[in-house]
């Protein structure tokens, strides 16, 4: 025992100095200039890996089910979703995965996620039938859930420009998905056999920026001040601290957190307003299907309307951040998916009536910057200020939770539906399966959830929103 401490003891002196070193390398005063551009570059290959599969879907479904095993379009489209939940077994590993940045640094996993993220398209470009194409596809989406380079973004940031940081570089990472529709205009020629090729750019790209991260980004000082902290507590004080600390969070846990979260007004409520809103996740995965099915498009047509669609995505993400801290986290989640609900009508609208591309791609890169807008405000602020700190991390996996939960329903909704209802009607379909969860949403947030904007986190317990009066049931 004494033995393995001693090794134990060696090992961390070591570490502590190469951490130690890294701290104190002086960064020249273009340091930061050129690391957001590697961060932007990144940000760009994981925004167009997380659309990328969703923009193609026509053609994937085309391809290895209609063309390969001579299916109609609505029952390959209803076992290509159904595949997408054996991947979800996958997503499990996160809870072992993501908690090794805490150890072992940022910039590790930073050059791991955009690697594998640029396999992944990789393998899907060389995919001649749809196992290969799955082993791609659940690579990339494996990896884009991690989004190292936002922590990178908001770690190396100062607290005054963190958010503008956030948003700037986002915004920026979603026009660069425009980079999808000139592939498809150039390298494809709009011809649906040929949408593997435009895969292999993106995925160079991120081999690229994989090396340009390995070379030139530094590790983040936030990480190194809290290891190095770490690394100077003398073993036999960090084994007691952390039997402190876990006796002091026992109600930690996700079913701890659980009955947190139903036992009071304020969590109780935003559950509910997720549940309903995650239902209208369907339309952000489908809306390549209603472009060439229900509205007909060519696939011109639909390149045009790609390259407005990250336009109107950057536009309302933008604006979707900008107004959370200008008039509040509920103000903002009631406008952003009143927008979602007109944008995505706009968009069925334009398919019906033929209008223009670049009214249809405006209208659904619209409804995806309104939607997610909303969705991150909820999600990622909202739980986490409605919360106690010992339970906020626990609460925060809730709305992971209902995300796939809620989306998986909806998905065998209309994994049921699509092989019946014929491609003609898939429009109507989707907006009758989007519409509805939104409209509950806003009135279950106007009049049960309560604003969070400018609460203290330190203090916060949860439990101000339990009061039950005439402004208390409005939500104020």
């Amino acid at each position: 025992m004494a033995k393995d401490l001693a090794k134990l003891q060696q090992k961390e002196a070591k570490e502590l100095q190469r951490r130690q070193r890294q701290l104190n390398a002086r960064s020249n005063k273009f340091y930061l200039t050129y690391l957001f551009m590697i961060l932007s570059l990144i940000f760009i290959v994981d925004e167009i890996a997380s659309t990328i599969s969703i923009q193609f879907q026509s053609n994937i479904v085309e391809e290895f089910f209609v063309k390969n095993m001579g299916m109609e379009y609505g029952q390959g489209l209803a076992i290509f979703s159904a595949l997408g939940y054996i991947t979800y077994p996958v997503t499990l590993l996160i809870m072992l995965y993501r908690p090794l940045a805490d150890k072992y640094g940022r910039k590790p996993f930073l050059i791991i996620n955009t690697f594998c993220m640029a396999l992944g398209l990789f393998i899907v470009y060389l995919s001649q039938d749809i196992v290969v194409y799955m082993i791609g596809g659940t690579l990339m989406g494996f990896m884009v859930s991690h989004d190292m380079q936002c922590v990178y973004i908001l770690e190396c940031s100062s607290e005054q420009t963190r958010a503008r940081n956030y948003s700037i570089v986002k915004s920026i990472a979603i026009l660069g998905t425009l980079l999808v529709p000139l592939l498809r205009q150039t390298l494809m020629q709009n011809i649906g056999e040929q949408w593997h090729i435009v895969y292999l750019v993106p995925a160079l790209i991120g081999f690229a920026m994989t090396f340009f991260a390995l070379v030139f980004a530094k590790e983040t000082n936030a990480f190194l001040l809290k290891r190095i902290s770490y690394l100077q507590t003398p073993i036999e004080q960090r084994q007691q601290i952390s039997k402190e600390q876990k006796e002091a969070n026992s109600q930690g846990g996700i079913i701890n957190a659980i009955k947190f979260a139903f036992k009071h007004r304020q969590l109780r409520f935003l559950i509910v307003a997720c549940c309903f809103f995650y239902l209208a996740s369907l339309a952000t995965s489908t809306y390549s299907t209603v472009m060439s099915k229900f509205a007909q498009m060519t696939e011109e047509q639909i390149t045009l309307a790609l390259y407005m669609y990250p336009v109107g995505n950057a536009v309302f993400t933008f604006v979707a951040g900008m107004l959370s801290d200008k008039i509040g986290r509920k103000p903002t989640i009631i406008a952003m998916s009143s927008c979602a609900i007109i944008c995505y009508t706009v968009f069925i609208i334009s398919g019906v009536l033929a209008w223009t591309p670049f009214i249809t791609g405006f209208a659904i890169g619209g409804f995806m910057g309104s939607y997610w807008g909303a969705g991150d405000t909820i999600g990622s602020i909202m739980f986490s200020e409605s919360s106690p700190t010992n339970l906020r991390s626990s609460v925060t996996v809730i709305n992971t939770l209902i995300n796939g939960v809620m989306g998986g329903l909806i998905g065998v909704v209309a994994m049921i539906l699509v092989p019946i209802i014929p491609e003609s009607y898939y429009g109507y379909m989707y907006l009758a399966m989007t519409v509805p969860g939104l409209l509950v949403a806003i009135l279950v947030m106007w009049r049960f959830v309560g604003e969070t904007r400018g609460i203290d986190l330190k203090k916060v317990t949860g439990t101000e929103w339990d009061r039950t009066s005439n402004n208390q049931d409005k939500g104020e």
